[in-house]
């Protein structure tokens, strides 16, 4: 038997226990389904495993939600329902459970504070989904995607910040099935007004609490101090003619990696040109702002643009630098600057070879590379030694390490390469890895300064401060080479002038509903699954069991991080 019915903004679908008849799914559950089957879950299996974490007791959310929890408790004493929160990320930070049975339901399918209850683990349910769709959705019974879970009736609903309209949380009451009812639809729509409303009262206490943090820095020294908040920028007097508004993106990827428990010490180069110290600090109950003290610096220090590796130092601090041995290893991502870093070690006299070209004329660039390796006093770069073949990259390790010359090679990372050519890898004493554009977003003002001094000498053209928000979200897979294209797009036909959005290429401007910018340790992931997928030429079992996880974890990473190929 089966009764439908519409309550609160909710479709509730009761199932009998007559599981024989067939089930027919809303649209919204069709596709949920759709996307569990694509995480590879099935429905036999149990939520997936995922590693526990700590969760943060007096996070804003939690502290809103605190005592809206509280009353539902009340509300729901006389029942079997529970209340579970989750925060941004749907990981569970708090759990309310009046009856033991339905805590140790619970319990089994790791619905538990500390776990992140998203569709590719957990399929089909009103917290996950709520998160995935961010609307309110009930899933009941049969609609669950796993068996584990068809025994709950569930009610769940996005918590949206009432300021910045980003979702906040959900928040979800789960219950035996058998005691599925409607009136929990627009229960749960209350208390989820009451924490968005509490959450619009914690953001103007936080925001008082960053200004008397920053009025109480400003009026102790004179250098540059900003505040950042989630809709808030405070700038003194020397920061108003030091900052521009495109700095405010390296700023605020510089907070998005800041802890609570440490401050951060740098340099940073505006995008006046101005190289500037920072030192940046979180603001207790400020709910995420950031002070940043600014100095300027006694005098610029030149760096030429190789992606994160700063240029080989001039004469005067060359005495300060460590020896270089004989072959010199230089790697990194496609793109990154191995080419010129390599040529700049190597210097004016020297040889240079791509072993692309040793495609279809192997004998003869064989000949010519060995030729340049008998001469002592030459420099000989040979670039990209990842193309060559094995047979030989191997008849090139043997001159390599007969040579008396200075040898400098380039790469892909050593990780990604096979055997023979790690041997003539490991040649190489001194070794550089070039980082790649996206691990640094904080110096993309800088950087595409110096690509349009490149691609645009003598011109006043500059950036609308959206634009470097777009760049700094985007991916980057082809780094520096792929930046400079991009520049060389937004500015072709003019000298003077501002870039905004609309000048940049399609694939650069921000998407509907796109989703959030990667933090420097989700990047960090996924670049360690790219490097694992290359290195075992897309066999995922190798690859999973290099990276220490399981073949489901690996295809949920995948799916998370959009990656394609190889």
């Amino acid at each position: 038997m089966r009764v439908d019915v519409t309550a609160g903004g909710y479709e509730v679908t009761a199932t009998g226990r007559d599981t024989s008849e067939a089930l027919h799914r809303r649209p919204e559950i069709e596709l949920a389904w759709h996307r569990a089957a694509m995480s590879g879950l099935d429905p036999g299996m149990d939520v997936r495993e995922r590693t526990i974490a700590d969760v943060d007791t007096r996070s804003s959310l939690t502290l809103a939600a605190g005592p809206v929890l509280d009353k539902m408790v009340d509300d729901l004493a006389d029942t079997r329902f529970s209340i579970l929160l989750a925060d941004r990320t749907s990981r569970i930070v708090d759990r309310r459970v009046g009856d033991r049975t339905v805590g140790q339901a619970l319990d089994r399918v790791l619905a538990v504070p500390g776990f992140q209850y998203l569709e590719e683990v957990s399929g089909t349910n009103s917290l996950a989904t709520a998160f995935e769709l961010r609307k309110p959705i009930a899933v009941t019974g049969d609609e669950h995607f796993l068996e584990a879970l068809k025994l709950f009736a569930c009610y769940g609903a996005p918590i949206i910040h009432p300021i910045t309209h980003r979702i906040e949380g959900v928040i979800d009451v789960s219950g035996p099935v058998s005691d599925a009812t409607t009136l929990l639809g627009p229960f749960l729509m209350r208390a989820t007004r009451d924490i968005e409303q509490r959450l619009l009262e914690g953001s103007r206490i936080a925001e008082k609490q960053l200004l008397a943090e920053f009025q109480s820095h400003s009026n102790k020294v004179r250098h540059a101090v900003v505040a950042l908040g989630e809709n808030l920028v405070l700038a003194n007097t020397a920061a108003a003619d030091l900052v521009r508004g495109v700095d405010h993106v390296a700023l605020r990827a510089i907070a998005s990696e800041l802890t609570t428990r440490s401050d951060y010490e740098g340099s940073l180069v505006l995008a006046s040109g101005l190289p500037v110290a920072v030192r940046a600090s979180s603001v207790a109950g400020s709910n995420g702002g950031v002070l940043f003290e600014i100095t300027e610096k006694s005098a610029p220090q030149p760096e030429r643009l190789t992606a994160g590796f700063r240029a080989t130092p001039t004469t005067a601090s060359a005495a300060a630098a460590p020896p270089l041995s004989r072959v010199v290893l230089v790697t990194g991502e496609p793109g990154t600057g191995k080419t010129t870093t390599a040529l700049k070690i190597a210097g004016e006299a020297r040889a240079s070879f791509d072993s692309f070209d040793s495609i279809g004329t192997k004998t003869q660039w064989f000949a010519d590379v060995r030729s340049a390796l008998s001469h002592p006093e030459a420099s000989v770069v040979i670039d990209n030694i990842d193309a060559l073949e094995i047979k030989l990259v191997r008849q090139l390790s043997a001159v390599v390490s007969e040579s008396a010359c200075s040898v400098v090679l380039t790469s892909i990372p050593i990780a990604e390469l096979s055997n023979p050519h790690r041997a003539l890898a490991s040649q190489a004493l001194t070794r550089r890895e070039l980082q790649p554009l996206r691990s640094y977003p904080h110096k993309l003002v800088s950087i595409v300064k110096s690509v349009v001094s490149e691609v645009a000498p003598g011109s006043a053209i500059e950036f609308a401060p959206s634009v470097f928000r777009s760049l700094a979200q985007h991916d980057w897979p082809g780094n520096l080479r792929e930046l400079r294209a991009v520049i060389d797009f937004a500015v072709r036909g003019r000298d003077s002038g501002v870039v905004t959005e609309l000048d940049l290429p399609q694939v650069i401007r921000p998407q509907p509903r796109a989703g959030r910018a990667l933090t420097l340790m989700e990047a960090a992931e996924r670049d360690a699954i790219v490097a694992a997928l290359r290195a075992s030429r897309g066999n995922k079992t190798i690859a999973a069991d290099a990276l220490g996880i399981g073949r489901t974890t690996l295809y949920s990473r995948i799916q998370r991080y959009k990656i394609v190929g190889p």
